[in-house]
C-alpha cells in the first residue's frame, strides 16, 4: 500500500487501500500506544488478521486496546436481538456468537497471548447498552496516551471482522483533523450507562480456546517483571517542549544534551559537556542557560572564554532569547587577575559558571584560575546560594586521568556523590591532588566518576534522527618544486640545526646543563613556516637575523668595556627585564627571543600556571646566577655569544639570498593552489584558505585579491588582528566577514544570495574556535599544525550536523611538499632524542604529538590516507573509550530508560496467584535469562555494611549493564511463558533450582570484588600524607608555642594586618600542600627551617590564606567505613528474574 495515497486520498474502501492496512500501518507507528474502536460487530477472528503488528503494539509498545462493541453481531443472533429483547437475554446470547467465531482462530498461542492482555486489563471490552435500537458507530483511534487531544482517526463503514477489514466495498475516511472531537465521544460513551463491561465474557471465551488443561497454573508474565526492572532502574527524563521557539534551533542530540547535562548539574552541581568538535557545545551550553532562565527569571550566568569569541558567543545566546541581562562574559586571563573581594562579589552573582576550553588552566589544580574558582564555589556554598559548574572541552581525555578527575572535582559537592558510588570513597578523604592522584588507579571508581559527570559525543558516535554528517574527502596536491627549490628544503634541516640563537635566553652560556627548549622550538617553528610559504619562512629568519645583528651591536660594548663583568651583567638584566620586576613585581615570565612565537593558547597556559610566587622564584634565580658571574666567565662568555652569533648571521644571509633568488620570479605552491580554488569556485563551493600563520595568509590573500580570474569583492581575510581584516581592499569586522561568508549558517538570510555574500575566505586558526561556517564544504590546508587536534578545529567549521542529506561530502584539502616533510621529520627525531633527558615524554608529545610524529612517517608512504588515520588516531586518545561506550552516555541507554518509565508510568494489572511471585519464564533463542540482586553485605558481626542492587547476566556474568538487562527483557516479553500449558512446572522448578546455584556461586565474587574495592582506597590513602607538609605545619606549630618567638610573631602579624589566629589557619592550610603544588617547593624550605616562614611571613600569610590554597568543600576528611564484608554473613535476595527455557 503506498500511503502517500492515504494521507493524500483519505479515503478507505478496501478496493485501492484495504482497511486491514491501515490498521497495521498505525499500530506499527513507534508513537501509537493506544487503539480505541467503537463498532456494530467485533470479531476476535479481525484481531487475526493484523495478528504481528497487533503483537508488536502490545508488546513493544505496552498497548492499550478498548473496545465498544454494538448490540448486533450478525443474522445468527437477530432472533437473540429482536425489538423488545431484554438486555441481560442479549448479554446471554453474545458470548454464543463470540465463542463461534474463536473457533476460528487456529492460532492457539495468539489466544493465549489475547487471554493474557485481557487479564492485565490491556484489552478492555465493553457493549452498548443504552436506548437506541442499534449501535451503528464505526470509528477507529491511534493516539499516544489517554490525555492526548492529537492522533489518527478512521470513520466509516467498516466493522471489526473479516469482511469489514478486507472483504466488503466499504466507505471510510481518514483525518486527524476531527480526532480531538472523535476522541471526546468515545471517552464519555465509555464512562456512561449506557456500556457494560464485557471483559469478563469476552475472557470466558478466550480462555476456552487458549486453554487445555483445567488444572492449569500460571507464571508471572515477563512483562510484570520488565515492570519491576521499570520500576527499580528507571529514571525520570525530561523532553523539551518541541512547539517552544528556541528548542529548535537545537538539533536533536543539542536537545537531549541540554537534558543530559541539566540532570548532571542538578544532581552533582557540576557537568563537564565534551562533545566532539563540530557538534556544538555552544549551543547546547546556550540551550542550558535559556532553560535555566525559563526556570527562573533571574537567572545569571557567568562565562569564562577566549577573549575573541565573545561575539560568537553572544550570537549564540541570543539565537536562542538570552539576553544580555542574563549573563556576564569574562575572558580566561581576566577572571586569573581577580582579587579576592571581586571572587566574592563573582560568587554572590551568578547561579551558573560557564567555563569553555576548560583544559586551557582548569586541568591542573597549581593554577591560580583553578584555586580561585574553588574558592567562588566554597564562598558560594558558604552563603547558601551554591553556584553550578559547566564546563566544557573537546579534548578532556589525553591520555590522562588525572585532567579528567581535576577537572571534575573542580565544582563537585562530595555530600552530592551518592553513597553507592565508589569514587566517593575517595573524596571522603578530601577533594584534595593526594586523593586525585590515588583515584586514577582504580578502573572501577574512575569509570563511574565519568558517567556521572561528563556527556562525551562524537560525528562518529552521534547517530541522532533527522540530522547526518557529510562524507569526510581528503584531497592530496602534491606540490613539485624545481630542483634548486626542493635542494632548498632538503637542506633545511641541516643549516637550521646548525643555529644557536645566542640571543634567546643567553642565560644559557654561564648556567651549565640548562635546555634550550625554547631554541629547539624555534628550529621547529622554522621548518613548519618553511612548509607554510615562502613569505612566512623569509620573515622568520629577518626577524632573527635582526636580532641576532641587535645581539652583536650590544655584545660588541661590553666586549670593549673597561668593566665588562659588570656591563655584562647589566646586559642580562636589561635582556630578562630584572629591573622592571624588581620594580613592579608584575608580568609574565618570558623568554627573551621566543614570546613572539608562541601561539595564543601557549601564552595562556603560561600565564595561568606562572603565579607570582613562581616569577619570583623565577627572577630570585636568574638574578643569583647572574650575581655570580666572575670576571673570567663574563670574557669567556662573550667571546663565545659574538662568535655564534656571527656563525648564524652567516647561515641566516645565504639562506634569506638564496630564498629571494629561488622565488623571485615563481612560487609553485601559489600556483597549484590557484589552481584548486579556482576548480571549486568554478563547481559553486565555497572555500576557506587557513594558515597558522599570519604572513602567509596575507601573501596568500595580496596575491588572489590581485588576480583577474577572482572577484576581489568577493573574497576576504580573518587574522587575529582587527586591523587587517577586510573584505577585498576594505576593512572589516571579523564578524561581518564571516557572516557574509557563511549567511546561512548565521541566520543572516538578508545577505545569502545577494551582491554582499562572498564565497573565499583566507584566515588564521583564529576562525577556527567556536564559528559554524558550514555554508562551504572546501577548506585548504596551507600547513598543518604539529597538533592535529588543530585540524580538526579547523574541519570542524563546516563539518557539523546538518538537518537534510543535500551536502553529502566536505573537502579538506592539504598541499604537502615531501622534502619539507623528510626535514620536519628528521628535525623532530632528532630533538625528541635531544630533549630526552630533559623533558618527559608527556612534555614532549605537548610540543609535537605523537600523531603528528607518525603522519611525517606515513605522508610518502600512505598518501591517501595519512591525514585522515592522523585524525583518527588524535581523536581517539582525546576519548576515555571506557567512559565513550558507558551505557549511560549512549543513545541505546537513553532509549531503554525512557521505555522503561513509560512503562511504570502506566497501571499495570498483575496476575494474581502465580507460581513464582519474583520469577517470569520465556522462550526466546537468542536472548538471555536475568535477575536483579538485592544484595546484603555484612561483616563479621552480621551487621549491615552496605546493600546493592546487582543485575546478573546468566550468559555474561561480567555484564551488570541496565541497558543489556532492559534490552534481554524487553525482547522477552513476546515470548512469555505464561502457564504450566507452556512450560510443566517440574521444568519450572529445575530452572529455578540452577538459576539460585548459579547466583550462590556469584556471591563469592560479589563479597570479594568489594572488598577488593574498598581495599584499594584503604591502602592508597594510607599514604596520603605528606610528610614535607605535615613537618611544616607542625613547624609552625612547634614555634608559636615556643614563649622565646612571642614578641617577633606578633611583630609580623601586625606587620601582615592579620589576626594571631590567621596563623592556625595557615598551618592547617599548608598541611594539605601535596607535591604537585606550585607551593610545594615554599612547604619544603618551610619543614627545614620554620624561619623562612616568619621571614617571610606577610608574602606567606596571602599565598596560603584560602584565596590561594586548594581548599574545596570536600577538602576536610568524612567518615570513612572501612569494615571488610564477610562472605557467611553476607547474603542475597532475588528481586526479580527471568529464565529462559532453551
Amino acid at each position: 500500500m503506498n500511503y502517500k495515497d492515504l494521507y493524500y486520498k483519505k479515503v478507505i474502501d478496501n478496493r485501492e487501500i484495504d482497511m486491514i492496512e491501515v490498521l497495521r500501518h498505525f499500530l506499527d507507528d513507534e508513537d501509537v500506544r493506544c487503539l480505541n474502536i467503537a463498532v456494530g460487530y467485533f470479531y476476535i477472528s479481525g484481531l487475526e488478521l493484523i495478528k504481528d503488528s497487533f503483537i508488536r503494539f502490545m508488546n513493544d509498545r505496552n498497548g492499550q486496546f478498548n473496545i465498544i462493541m454494538g448490540n448486533e453481531t450478525n443474522n445468527r443472533t437477530s432472533n437473540a436481538l429482536s425489538i423488545g429483547a431484554e438486555v441481560d437475554e442479549y448479554l446471554e446470547n453474545m458470548p454464543k456468537i463470540l465463542e463461534v467465531d474463536a473457533q476460528d482462530v487456529s492460532d492457539k498461542t495468539f489466544m493465549q497471548m489475547i487471554r493474557q492482555w485481557i487479564k492485565e486489563k490491556r484489552i478492555v471490552a465493553k457493549v452498548y447498552v443504552g436506548d437506541a435500537n442499534y449501535f451503528h458507530a464505526k470509528s477507529y483511534l491511534f493516539f499516544n496516551r489517554n490525555d492526548a487531544t492529537t492522533g489518527h482517526s478512521v470513520v466509516g463503514s467498516s466493522n471489526f471482522s473479516k469482511n469489514g477489514l478486507q472483504g466488503n466495498t466499504e466507505l471510510n475516511v481518514y483525518s486527524n483533523d476531527n480526532f480531538y472531537a472523535l476522541k471526546e465521544w468515545f471517552d464519555t460513551l465509555w464512562n456512561s450507562d449506557e456500556v457494560k463491561d464485557f471483559s469478563p465474557e469476552l475472557l470466558k471465551i478466550v480462555d476456552i480456546h487458549a486453554a487445555s488443561d483445567e488444572n492449569v497454573q500460571y507464571y508471572k508474565p515477563t512483562r510484570e517483571t520488565y515492570y519491576d526492572f521499570a520500576n527499580i532502574f528507571a529514571k525520570p527524563y525530561a523532553e523539551l517542549d518541541e512547539s517552544t521557539p528556541w528548542i529548535g534551533e537545537l538539533y536533536p542530540h543539542q536537545q537531549t544534551g541540554v537534558i543530559d547535562v541539566e540532570d548532571k548539574l542538578n544532581t552533582f552541581g557540576t557537568a563537564i559537556l565534551a562533545d566532539g568538535v563540530g557538534l556544538g557545545k555552544t549551543r547546547t551550553t546556550a540551550g542550558i542557560i535559556r532553560l535555566a532562565i525559563d526556570k527562573k527569571k533571574n537567572h545569571r550566568s557567568l562565562i569564562i572564554a577566549d577573549k575573541k569569541l565573545k561575539i560568537q558567543w553572544s550570537e549564540e545566546l541570543a539565537i536562542l532569547g538570552v539576553s544580555g541581562e542574563h549573563y556576564d562574559y569574562m575572558s580566561r586571563e581576566e577572571f586569573a587577575l581577580k582579587k579576592k573581594d571581586e571572587l566574592d562579589l563573582i560568587a554572590k552573582e551568578y547561579q551558573l559558571i560557564v567555563i569553555d576550553e576548560a583544559h586551557l588552566g582548569f586541568k591542573n589544580r597549581g593554577t591560580q584560575a583553578y584555586r580561585k574558582i574553588q574558592y567562588v564555589d566554597e564562598k558560594a556554598a558558604n552563603l547558601g546560594d551554591p553556584v553550578r559548574g559547566l564546563l566544557l572541552t573537546a579534548t578532556p581525555w589525553n591520555n590522562s586521568r588525572k585532567d579528567v578527575l581535576n577537572l571534575g572535582s573542580l565544582f563537585l559537592n562530595i555530600d552530592d556523590i551518592p553513597n553507592d558510588r565508589q569514587y566517593k570513597q575517595y573524596f571522603l578523604y578530601g577533594n584534595t591532588a593526594r586523593v586525585i592522584n590515588k583515584l586514577v588507579s582504580d578502573d572501577d571508581a574512575f569509570n563511574e566518576f565519568w558517567e556521572d559527570l561528563f556527556l562525551q559525543r562524537t560525528r562518529k558516535t552521534y547517530g541522532g534522527k533527522n540530522v547526518s554528517f557529510a562524507k569526510r574527502n581528503f584531497p592530496i596536491v602534491e606540490i613539485l618544486y624545481e630542483p634548486r627549490k626542493n635542494k632548498l628544503f632538503s637542506d633545511n634541516f641541516d643549516r637550521i640545526s646548525e643555529l644557536r640563537f645566542p640571543y634567546m635566553d643567553p642565560i644559557k652560556y654561564v648556567v651549565r646543563d640548562r635546555n634550550e627548549i625554547g631554541g629547539d622550538r624555534l628550529k621547529l617553528l622554522l621548518l613548519k613556516r618553511a612548509d607554510s610559504s615562502w613569505q612566512a619562512y623569509l620573515n622568520s629568519l629577518n626577524s632573527i637575523l635582526d636580532k641576532t645583528n641587535q645581539l652583536l651591536r650590544s655584545l660588541d660594548v661590553v666586549q670593549h668595556s673597561e668593566n665588562q663583568l659588570g656591563d655584562f651583567k647589566a646586559f642580562l638584566s636589561r635582556t630578562y627585564k630584572l629591573d622592571e620586576y624588581l620594580e613592579n613585581q608584575v608580568g609574565l615570565l618570558t623568554v627573551p627571543g621566543i614570546s613572539d612565537d608562541l601561539d595564543e593558547d601557549d601564552i595562556m597556559e603560561r600565564f595561568a600556571l606562572d603565579s607570582q610566587i613562581k616569577k619570583r622564584r623565577y627572577y630570585d634565580r636568574i638574578m643569583g646566577q647572574i650575581g655570580d658571574i666572575k670576571w673570567n666567565t663574563a670574557k669567556s662568555k662573550v667571546n663565545q655569544m659574538i662568535l655564534d652569533a656571527n656563525a648564524d648571521l652567516a647561515i641566516l644571509e645565504t639562506l634569506i639570498s638564496e630564498i629571494e633568488l629561488a622565488y623571485s620570479k615563481r612560487d609553485e605552491k601559489f600556483e597549484k593552489v590557484r589552481e584548486v580554488v579556482l576548480k571549486e569556485l568554478s563547481e559553486g563551493r565555497k572555500v576557506i584558505l587557513v594558515s597558522q600563520f599570519m604572513i602567509t595568509a596575507k601573501y596568500y590573500y595580496s596575491k588572489l585579491l590581485d588576480d583577474k580570474a577572482l572577484d576581489s569583492s568577493r573574497m576576504g581575510l580573518v587574522t587575529g588582528k582587527s586591523e587587517e581584516n577586510r573584505i577585498g581592499d576594505e576593512l572589516e569586522s571579523k564578524k561581518e566577514i564571516l557572516d557574509r561568508f557563511s549567511p546561512k549558517s548565521k541566520n543572516r538570510i538578508d545577505i545569502f544570495g545577494t551582491i554582499e555574500e562572498i564565497n573565499l575566505i583566507v584566515g588564521t586558526d583564529t576562525i577556527s574556535t567556536g564559528q559554524n561556517l558550514q555554508d562551504a564544504v572546501v577548506i585548504m590546508n596551507l600547513d598543518l599544525p604539529y597538533n592535529p587536534m588543530v585540524l580538526e578545529q579547523r574541519i570542524g567549521r563546516i563539518d557539523r550536523p546538518r538537518p537534510d542529506k543535500k551536502v553529502n561530502n566536505i573537502y579538506i584539502y592539504t598541499f604537502p611538499v615531501y622534502d619539507a616533510i623528510e626535514a620536519e621529520l628528521k628535525m623532530t627525531e632528532r630533538l625528541g632524542k635531544k630533549m630526552a633527558g630533559v623533558l618527559s615524554d608527556t612534555q614532549f608529545d605537548d610540543i609535537v604529538l605523537p600523531e603528528y610524529v607518525s603522519y611525517l612517517e606515513n605522508a610518502k608512504k600512505k598518501k591517501d590516507n595519512a591525514v585522515e588515520k592522523m585524525l583518527d588516531d588524535t581523536l581517539a586518545k582525546t576519548l576515555y573509550q571506557a567512559g565513550s561506550s558507558s551505557e549511560k552516555h549512549s543513545a541505546a541507554y537513553k532509549e531503554a530508560n525512557k521505555r522503561m518509565y513509560d512503562m511504570r508510568t502506566e497501571p499495570i494489572h498483575r496476575i494474581e496467584n502465580v507460581v513464582y511471585p519474583n520469577i517470569s519464564f520465556s522462550s526466546g533463542q537468542d536472548s538471555h535469562s536475568v535477575a536483579v540482586l538485592k544484595f546484603y553485605y555484612k561483616d563479621v558481626n552480621e551487621s549491615d555494611i552496605k546493600q546493592e542492587n546487582i543485575i546478573v547476566d546468566f550468559s555474561d556474568k561480567e555484564n551488570h549493564d541496565i541497558t543489556n538487562a532492559e534490552k534481554q527483557l524487553f525482547e522477552e516479553i513476546k515470548n512469555s511463558l505464561y502457564s504450566t500449558e507452556n512450560l510443566s512446572i517440574e521444568k519450572s522448578q529445575k530452572l529455578v533450582f540452577e538459576s539460585e546455584q548459579t547466583l550462590m556461586d556469584l556471591k563469592k565474587i560479589f563479597v570479594d570484588k568489594y572488598n577488593q574495592a574498598h581495599s584499594i582506597v584503604e591502602n592508597g590513602m594510607s599514604s596520603l600524607q605528606d610528610k614535607f607538609s605535615q613537618k611544616a605545619a607542625q613547624n609552625i606549630q612547634d614555634s608559636v608555642k615556643n614563649p622565646a618567638n612571642r614578641e617577633m610573631i606578633m611583630s609580623k602579624v601586625t606587620e601582615a594586618g592579620v589576626k594571631p589566629n590567621m596563623i592556625g589557619t595557615l598551618a592547617k592550610n599548608i598541611a594539605l600542600v601535596d607535591s604537585e603544588s606550585e607551593l610545594y617547593e615554599i612547604v619544603k624550605e618551610i619543614a627545614a627551617d620554620v624561619g623562612m616562614f616568619w621571614q617571610h611571613f606577610k608574602e606567606y600569610a596571602q599565598l596560603f590564606d584560602v584565596n590561594e590554597i586548594e581548599v574545596s568543600r570536600g577538602a576536610s576528611v568524612k567518615k570513612v567505613d572501612n569494615r571488610k564484608a564477610n562472605f557467611d554473613k553476607s547474603d542475597f535476595e532475588i528481586l526479580l528474574a527471568n529464565i529462559i527455557d532453551k
